[in-house]
């Protein structure tokens, strides 16, 4: 177990309730899971957090652990409400992530008791690059308890509503529109899920290490709110499922480290594929694989991930 002293200030947060979707760009309440937010310093932020165990998709585990990744989307939610409430950054300021890394540092504190949600503390800072104003970089900490659970950050950048919609109208016309085909979605339980719909990936008879991805827009989490693009969350969860299909452990792995960038957004109506190249880690238990995501031919996202079997 890694004890990990908390800001002082997270002590008087609450887990009670959950504040509103707007408040963290959700539109259903039951994707929030910010309860309670404190600004410690100018650039320092605690934030409490609660994944409930009923979550369509980051309680779907096959086994008795709580979701390492649902821990990424706590600090999106974070982030977000911090921007628009201590930040000044006006709520609906379309915003796009260039590099994401995590590392896990005891994965103990994902255990499921099979009763309790998952409630902690995001510990924040965020800061101004000089020189690039509209750019956000996100430093922090979870813990559960004293646990320290997980480190992240991430860089995220902003843009007025007029030069997005300007970037987004020119990259599609450089672009040819279509239909996304159908995929046919691997088994659930080769990528550690029990509900079909929370499989993200398929398979391609005559790459094995090529994974077309799965892009349902009814999906009641990935697609909350209406996208443009595909989601962030979708694309970590293809690159982990497919590092997951080409690794020994299969779905009995979680998500223990990461090192991800994203270089622009990937479109909905055209093919989508993640390609992994897979090696040992240090242990028999750890698998590093390079994974990227691959549209119209380019790479448009990925990096390093590396899973570890459950004990």
């Amino acid at each position: 177990m890694t004890d990990h002293a908390v800001h002082p200030a997270s002590a008087a947060l609450g887990f009670e309730a959950t504040v509103p979707p707007f408040a963290v760009n959700r539109r259903s309440a039951a994707e929030v899971f910010v309860t309670d937010a404190g600004r410690v310093a100018p650039d320092e932020f605690v934030v409490a957090m609660r994944v409930p165990r009923g979550h369509v998709l980051w309680s779907d585990q096959s086994g008795p652990w709580h979701d390492t990744v649902s821990t990424v989307e706590a600090f999106r939610q974070a982030f977000v409400l911090v921007r628009n409430k201590y930040l000044d950054v006006p709520r609906g300021t379309p915003s796009g992530v260039q590099r994401l890394d995590l590392a896990v540092e005891d994965l103990d504190a994902y255990r499921d008791d099979g009763v309790s949600p998952l409630d902690g503390v995001v510990q924040l800072r965020v800061t101004r690059p000089e020189g690039h104003g509209d750019t956000f970089e996100i430093t922090g900490t979870y813990t559960v308890g004293s646990t320290l659970a997980m480190t992240l950050s991430f860089s995220s950048i902003m843009f007025p509503r007029e030069s997005y919609e300007e970037i987004r109208a020119y990259q599609r016309s450089r672009r040819t529109a279509g239909t996304a085909p159908e995929v046919r979605p691997v088994d659930p339980a080769s990528v550690g899920r029990r509900d079909p719909r929370n499989v993200v990936v398929g398979r391609t008879p005559s790459r094995p290490d090529r994974f077309p991805v799965v892009l349902d827009r009814s999906h009641p989490s990935f697609f909350d709110r209406d996208y443009d693009h595909v989601p962030g969350a979708l694309l970590i969860e293809a690159l982990r499922q497919s590092t997951l299909l080409t690794s020994a452990n299969g779905g009995g792995a979680a998500l223990t480290r990461a090192a991800l960038d994203f270089t622009t957004f990937v479109e909905l109506d055209a093919p989508v594929a993640c390609s992994v190249s897979v090696a040992r880690g240090a242990s028999p238990d750890v698998v590093t694989a390079s994974a990227n995501v691959e549209q119209y031919g380019e790479r448009v996202a990925g990096g390093t991930l590396e899973l570890t079997a459950y004990p």
